[in-house]
């Protein structure tokens, strides 16, 4: 069986009945297709709101996470940019020490040309005292060459290496700029993605509340009777307490929450009536009696569970104390009548089902093992009430 969902608007015409003079027209094979195709309708956009809930849920832990990278990214871009202006420095520092000792070199060069060192070094070495001495010489002469050469070389090593490691970082920080520009790119398309699956969530919404709007509609219809009761000063304690206990049985199955309002006012209301009679009459606390039913029917039973909504737009429920829910031919029996199943209970016949034809009823159930163990029978249907009577 299609699962439950929304009253079509010809069907809430059914609904919008006189109390007292009540002429039910059977819906045609045309009206029943509008209802289930209502119920399709509803359930796809149920199901398509739900994925795209999931969608857009995937696509916020996804951005998220590009988002968390970005930030690491910039951040690093960040300590890349402070090391690369320490580097500087330090190049900038460096530039000036090896200036420095550049002039020191380039000095003894032209001490050396302009003396004439290397003769000078020759007199140097021939006018040693003895051959200690010379040697002497010789070492304080290689020592001075070796300082000279060692500073030349610590010179060009740096350079290179300060050279070396601007490179290094400037490469580093393009790499961390080709990333940012990836990652806001990929943020873009998500964004995009997701806003594009928003505007479909708003659109479906937007067609859920317009189908809520009738549903809405449909449960203000179905609970007007009672609340017409308990709001009438001719009403008997009797009466009120029946219209109470029709109210909560109705309660589980009431999706609006402006109906829901009104019934639980109309029930605190009724209460207080009942509370500030000083009649004796005992109240009756059972929903109908046994007998003065409208019409009864044999029927073909059988049983179904799940989820969704009927199609008057109730959620469905077992209760086996107060009112369940079946499904009927609305040709047979109208949507929104009060019904007592046998083996079963009293029920409302807020739903429909593409086998549920003729004299057939589709009992709910909390669950499949319930549904099994009710199987298929043959029971006695009796409507205690139709629309706008109860």
């Amino acid at each position: 069986m299609a699962k439950r969902t929304l009253l079509s608007a010809s069907m809430v015409l059914l609904l919008l009945l006189n109390n007292t003079n009540i002429a039910f027209a059977e819906p045609n094979s045309s009206e029943t297709q509008v209802i289930q195709d209502n119920k399709v309708k509803y359930e796809q956009l149920d199901e398509d709101t739900l994925e795209l809930d999931t969608e857009i849920a995937k696509l916020n832990i996804e951005i998220e996470g590009l988002n968390s990278k970005l930030d690491e990214n910039n951040s690093e871009i960040q300590d890349t940019e402070n090391e690369i202006t320490t580097i500087n420095h330090k190049i900038e520092e460096a530039k000036l020490e090896i200036e420095d000792k550049q002039k020191t070199i380039d000095g003894r060069v032209r001490s050396m040309y302009k003396s004439n060192m290397a003769t000078d070094m020759i007199v140097y070495l021939i006018t040693s005292e003895n051959i200690f001495d010379m040697l002497d010489r010789v070492q304080t002469m290689s020592k001075i060459i070796s300082v000279d050469k060692e500073m030349i070389l610590e010179v060009n090593e740096k350079r290179e290496s300060l050279d070396k490691n601007a490179n290094e970082i400037q490469k580093k920080q393009d790499n961390l700029l080709q990333l940012k520009k990836s990652i806001e790119t990929n943020l873009n398309e998500v964004n995009n993605k997701k806003e594009t699956q928003q505007k479909l969530l708003d659109e479906l919404n937007s067609r859920k509340d317009e189908i809520m709007a009738i549903i809405e509609v449909n449960e203000e219809n179905l609970v007007s009777y009672p609340l017409s009761i308990i709001n009438s000063d001719s009403s008997s304690i009797s009466e009120i307490q029946n219209a109470i206990n029709t109210l909560q049985y109705m309660l589980p199955q009431l999706n609006s929450n402006y109906v829901i309002d009104l019934v639980n006012a109309a029930i605190d209301s009724g209460n207080y009536i009942i509370s500030l009679s000083e009649s004796n009459q005992a109240t009756s606390n059972s929903v109908e009696n046994s007998s003065g039913y409208l019409s009864t029917y044999s029927m073909i039973a059988t049983a179904y569970t799940g989820h969704g909504i009927t199609a008057m737009g109730l959620k469905p429920v077992r209760d086996p104390n107060g009112l369940s829910t079946v499904a009927i031919d609305p040709s047979v029996i109208p949507l929104g009548s009060k019904v007592y199943v046998e083996g079963y209970g009293y029920a409302i016949a807020s739903d429909t089902g593409g086998a549920i034809k003729g004299n057939k009823i589709d009992v709910y159930m909390n669950s499949n093992e319930e549904c099994f163990a009710f199987g298929r029978r043959t029971v006695t249907v009796n409507v205690i009430a139709y629309p706008g009577q109860w």
